[in-house]
C-alpha cells in the first residue's frame, strides 16, 4: 500500500473579537471587563493572524498564530493626581501561538476526516506606558509583560458536503494548576479552485491564569496577577493548499 499523501495548508484570516472577563493585580480586587469590536476598532494598532495545517488520512499537524495591539493616549486632569497634565500612551499587545499534532479517528463517514489532537497554547499579555509631561523634553517609558504555557487536547473535524462546500469545526481544553484554557470554533467553507478556498464561521477562545509574586502574605484573592477572559465572534478566512 503507497502512503497517504500529505497536504498543506496555509491560512490568513480576520477575526471580529469582542472581550469579556475580569482582571487583578496584588492586593486590589479583580475588575470586570468588557470591549465589544467596535471599542477595539477605535484604539486598534496593527494584528496579524494565520495558520499552518498539515495533514493526511493518519496524521495532523499545525500552527496558529496571532498577535494583536491597541492603544490610546489620555491626560491626566485630576488637579489633585501628581500626574496631573502629564500625557500618557498606552499600548497593550497579546500574542497566542498554539501548536498541535494528531491522529486520525477511523469513524463516521468518508468524506469525514476526525483527528483527535494534543498540543500547547502560549499566551504573553504585555503593556507599555509612555508619560510625556507638559514641560517640553520629559518622557518616561516603562512596560510589563505575563506569559504562560497550557497544555491542550482536543478534536478536528474536516466534512466535505461535495466537491465545493465544506464544515471545519475544532475544539481544544486544558491547562495546568493555576491557568485554563479553551477554545471552540466552526466554520462552512466554498472551494473556488484545487488551491483556494474561502470560510466564514465562529470562534471562542477561554483564557484564565493566576500567578503569585512569591509573597506569603499574597494568597487567595490577593494572588499578584489574575486574569480571566473570553474572546469571541465571526471570523472570515482566506486558505490557500496544495
Amino acid at each position: 500500500m503507497l502512503p497517504s499523501t500529505w497536504r498543506f495548508e496555509f491560512t490568513g484570516y480576520g477575526w471580529a473579537t469582542s472581550l469579556t472577563g475580569n482582571a487583578g493585580i496584588k492586593q486590589f480586587p479583580s475588575t470586570p471587563f468588557f470591549a465589544s469590536f467596535g471599542d477595539i476598532l477605535d484604539h486598534f494598532q496593527g494584528a496579524f493572524m494565520g495558520s499552518l495545517i498539515a495533514r493526511n488520512d493518519t496524521f495532523i499537524g499545525g500552527l496558529d498564530f496571532i498577535w494583536s495591539r491597541v492603544g490610546t493616549d489620555l491626560t491626566f486632569k485630576n488637579p489633585d493626581s501628581p500626574l496631573f497634565g502629564v500625557g500618557a500612551n498606552i499600548k497593550l499587545t497579546t500574542t497566542i501561538a498554539t501548536g498541535f499534532g494528531g491522529l486520525r479517528i477511523p469513524i463516521g463517514p468518508p468524506n469525514l476526516e476526525l483527528y483527535g489532537t494534543i498540543g500547547a497554547r502560549y499566551f504573553e499579555d504585555g503593556i507599555a506606558i509612555t508619560l510625556k509631561g507638559p514641560v517640553f523634553g520629559f518622557q518616561h517609558y516603562t512596560s510589563a509583560s505575563k506569559d504562560w504555557i497550557d497544555p491542550v487536547v482536543g478534536l478536528a473535524a474536516h466534512y466535505r458536503i461535495d466537491d465545493r462546500w465544506f464544515v471545519n469545526a475544532q475544539g481544544d481544553i486544558g491547562g495546568l494548576q493555576n491557568t485554563a484554557s479553551g477554545q471552540a470554533l466552526g466554520a462552512v467553507g466554498y472551494n473556488w479552485t484545487k488551491n483556494i478556498s474561502t470560510t466564514l464561521g465562529y470562534r471562542v477562545l477561554y483564557t484564565y491564569d493566576k500567578q503569585d509574586a512569591g509573597d506569603t502574605r499574597i494568597t487567595g484573592a490577593n494572588a499578584s496577577f489574575r486574569y480571566q477572559q473570553w474572546m469571541y465572534g465571526p471570523f472570515a478566512a482566506f486558505k490557500y493548499g496544495f
